[in-house]
């Protein structure tokens, strides 16, 4: 009840009992100037004398009620509570109560009461106060949140209060089920001591305690949660603690999850497509150069034909490499080296053929990197020619390389320290904004014709090498794509721009694989620059002939071993077996799979070097001029 409302009704009744004690004419001018309900009543209950605000409060007049009992204004069953409530103002000498009193029309009003004893004249002396309308508001009040109430106990949520300690004042909601909780279990309870292993949830209520609106989502019994927190305060009290709201929205996730999937399958149908018709075109080629070749009597043009083919074989396995990308593997296998003139070359190639130059400009100080030189080739000559393609009636690309240092904070993709920045900028179509964001997504292409695969590789590529690549485009003026590769302090162990020197070869070579034709092929290579050879299918096979070879006192050169060997003894273990009975003899790893750690890091496993299949002559050649 409002105080001011009681402390005023008090104070009608002190200035009343001290009106009984002035003349019969001041006590009836005080009695009728007070505006709330007076009514004197004696121990009975009957009604002596009331005002006129009473007389109106009650709607009978002031005779009709000196005739009746104050029991008479109430239902029946109220009648022991008012009984009771007289002898505690007669024992006491005062009392506060509310009570409900019907009108002469019928009706009811509900009344705070203050009633005082005057001993001397054994009667009592009642203040009634309407408070029928804050009755009313009071239980339309407690109906809203009693309803609102029910409404968050059955909606599919969890609604909870927070005090300003971090413990739960309110946590009700259906929601409540997903989590094996019951409605206001966790009252009381610490919200960061329940939480403690889901920093998610005690960082954003640390943040909403602090006066931050926080949303965020959390993962709770493998369930995805939707978190509002909000800072509230009541009246003038300041700050009081958060209201949050939690809705599950796993169902939602796993619909999101399976629509991209299926969007995922339409993608890789349209890139299966592309690249099945980029296979067919390059094995055609292949096909028709290497018939040409075996009709022709000319040496020099069947020469011309089988250049035609390596180099269409060169690009399927370009595209091989792409793939790879995608899939588990495509690590890059890394040197050290100077990345000029390698990417110039490279980025002219491209250009064979195009209405379309390059312009240069290089740091003559330029450092040198440790990077893959065929996937860095890749990602050149991918931005190249998308660049190239931008420029349909011709013009000039520009690329530029500069040293450039990455202090802390300065780019969200890389860590502090040393970098080749290389960009290529064309003057082209542009990009449109939209569309910038996705121009990395490997199922994402706005080519009618090929597989789309090229600035995803791009971005595989560099983010495996521990750099990335940004870029600027405006629709109409042309893109710029900026490459970050680091930079090493270590000096270059290979200049990838000089081709490898001829090789001659003495004693004999061991060499296992599963495949014939891999055998096949590194046998008459290597016979034809003068080794002795011996092909074995599985790594027992070839730890047995190097034994026999050793006990009969033939030299071996070397050993190639296939790193996997389906239902046999592989690369890895076989190598172990060799340095068993020979630490130095050369032992050389290839495989397909560029991503296994033992293609990465061949001497750790016991392996003299790597090299990945498909591997080109010279790129052979290079290896056994370095080791042999």
């Amino acid at each position: 009840m409002n105080n001011d409302l009681a402390s005023g009704n008090g104070r009608s009744v002190v200035e009343l009992e001290k009106a009984c004690k002035k003349t019969e004419s001041q006590r009836k001018a005080i009695l009728q100037t007070v505006i709330d309900g007076i009514c004197i009543i004696d121990l009975q209950g009957r009604i002596i004398e009331v005002n006129d605000a009473f007389c109106t409060m009650s709607g009978f007049t002031g005779n009709e009620l000196t005739n009746k009992s104050i029991f008479d204004l109430e239902t029946a069953e109220m009648h022991a509570g008012t009984a009771a409530n007289i002898q505690t103002v007669v024992r006491q000498g005062k009392g506060n109560f509310t009570s409900r009193h019907h009108r002469k029309d019928g009706s009811f009003f509900d009344a705070e009461i203050n009633a005082r004893y005057v001993a001397a004249e054994e009667y009592l002396i009642v203040c009634f106060r309407d408070i029928t309308v804050y009755k009313h508001a009071e239980e339309e009040l407690m109906k809203n949140e009693a309803l609102m109430r029910t409404a968050f106990e059955n909606l599919p949520l969890i609604f909870y209060m927070i005090d300003r300690d971090g413990k739960f004042k309110l946590s009700i909601g259906a929601g409540l089920k997903g989590l094996g909780l019951e409605q206001n279990q966790v009252v009381g309870l610490s919200a960061f001591e329940i939480y403690k292993d889901f920093p998610e949830i005690t960082q954003s209520i640390h943040r909403s305690l602090a006066g931050e609106t926080v949303s965020f989502e959390s993962q709770v019994n493998g369930s995805s949660y939707l978190n509002i927190c909000v800072p509230f305060s009541t009246g003038n009290r300041g700050f009081t603690g958060i209201v949050g709201v939690a809705l599950d929205i796993s169902e939602r996730r796993r619909s999101e999850e399976s629509l991209r999937n299926m969007q995922r399958l339409e993608s890789l149908g349209i890139l299966a497509g592309g690249i099945a018709h980029d296979f067919n075109n390059l094995m055609g080629g292949i096909f028709g150069y290497i018939d040409l070749a075996n009709d022709e009597l000319d040496k020099k043009k069947s020469c011309s034909y089988l250049s035609k083919a390596l180099a269409t074989i060169d690009r399927a396995r370009a595209l091989t490499a792409q793939l790879l990308t995608f899939a588990k593997g495509g690590s890059p296998i890394k040197q050290v080296g100077n990345l000029f003139p390698f990417i110039m070359e490279t980025a002219q190639f491209a250009l064979s053929g195009a209405r379309v130059s390059c312009r240069f400009a290089v740091s003559d100080d330029l450092w040198t990197c440790d990077f893959d030189k065929n996937q860095i080739g890749q990602v050149i000559d991918n931005i190249v020619i998308n660049a190239q393609q931008a420029m349909p009636v011709g013009g000039t690309i520009e690329l530029h390389a500069r040293n450039v240092t990455i202090g802390d904070n300065e780019h969200p993709a890389l860590q502090n320290g040393n970098y080749v920045k290389i960009s290529i900028r064309d003057f082209g179509i542009g990009i449109p904004k939209e569309l910038l964001p996705r121009i990395f997504d490997p199922f994402f292409t706005t080519k009618t014709k090929g597989h789309g695969l090229g600035l995803a590789t791009c971005y595989s590529i560099i983010n495996k090498h521990g750099g990335c690549i940004d870029v600027e485009s405006e629709l109409g003026k042309g893109s710029t794509f900026h490459v970050f590769l680091p930079a090493t302090a270590q000096y270059a162990s290979f200049d990838a721009s000089i081709p490898a020197k001829p090789h001659k070869g003495i004693g004999t070579i061991i060499i296992m694989d599963d495949e014939e034709v891999m055998r096949e092929t590194l046998r008459d290579f290597l016979v034809s620059v003068g080794y002795t050879v011996i092909c074995k299918d599985t790594g027992s096979d070839a730890v047995d002939a190097y034994k026999n070879e050793s006990a009969s006192k033939r030299t071996v050169s070397g050993l190639i071993f296939d790193l996997t060997v389906p239902g046999g003894m592989g690369g890895k273990e076989a190598v172990a077996l060799i340095r068993a009975l020979n630490t130095d003899v050369p032992v050389f790893v290839v495989s397909g799979y560029a991503e296994d750690p033992v293609m990465k890091n061949p001497a750790e496993y016991g392996f003299t070097a790597s090299i990945c299949k498909p591997f080109k002559k010279n790129e052979l050649v290079e290896m056994l001029n370095k080791y042999l």
